[in-house]
C-alpha cells in the first residue's frame, strides 16, 4: 500500500502549490515587460518600396530611392561607396526619421550605415539627415562604403519613430 503524504511535503503544500502557479506567471510577466515595448518601438514590419515606386509613410511621401557606384578621394583600397538618393515630401508634416540604413539582400546580409567622412566637397544643399522642420520635398544624399565583394542589390531601410514598427525598405541595384 501506498503511505499518505506525511511530514514537510503536507505540511508546506500550499505553499509549493501558490510556486507552482507565481513562478511561471512571473517568468511570463518578465519576458512580456522586457520585449513588448522594444517590439512596438522598434523597426519590424518592412514596407516593401519597389524601384522607381513611391510610399506613404508617416504622413510622408517617400521614394522613388535610386542608388549608383561612385568614387571618392578618400575612399579606402578594396572599396567601394554606394550613393543613395532618397526623394522626401514630408506633406503638411515634417518627417523625422532615423538614419537610413544600407542592408545586403541575400549573400552575407550585411549592413551598413551612412559616412560623411570620404573627401566629398561640401554643398550646403545637400541633405544626409531628415529635417524634422522641413514641410519641403528634399533628397537625402548618403554615401555607404562597402567592401569591394558587395555588389547588391541592396535594400535602403527609412524609418521614423512615430511611425514604429513598419518602416520603408526600398531595393536598390547601383
Amino acid at each position: 500500500m501506498v503511505e499518505p503524504v506525511t511530514g514537510w511535503w503536507r505540511a508546506n503544500a500550499v505553499g509549493l502549490g501558490a510556486l507552482v502557479v507565481l513562478v511561471p506567471a512571473l517568468a511570463a510577466t518578465i519576458l512580456w515587460n522586457e520585449t513588448a515595448p522594444g517590439v512596438a518601438n522598434s523597426p519590424t514590419r518592412a514596407i516593401a518600396l519597389a524601384p522607381g515606386a513611391t510610399t506613404e509613410y508617416a504622413g510622408a511621401t517617400v521614394g522613388p530611392v535610386t542608388a549608383e557606384f561612385t568614387e571618392l578621394p578618400l575612399q579606402p583600397q578594396s572599396t567601394r561607396v554606394v550613393t543613395v538618393a532618397v526623394e522626401v515630401d514630408p506633406g503638411e508634416e515634417p518627417l523625422a526619421c532615423t538614419r537610413p540604413v544600407l542592408r545586403e539582400v541575400g549573400g552575407r546580409e550585411r549592413q551598413w550605415t551612412a559616412t560623411s567622412d570620404l573627401g566629398r566637397e561640401w554643398d550646403p544643399d545637400r541633405q544626409t539627415l531628415c529635417d524634422s522642420e522641413a514641410t519641403a520635398p528634399f533628397t537625402l544624399e548618403l554615401d555607404y562604403l562597402v567592401p569591394e565583394d558587395a555588389s547588391g542589390p541592396f535594400a535602403v531601410e527609412v524609418g521614423s519613430p512615430a511611425a514604429y514598427p513598419e518602416f520603408v525598405s526600398a531595393v536598390v541595384a547601383p
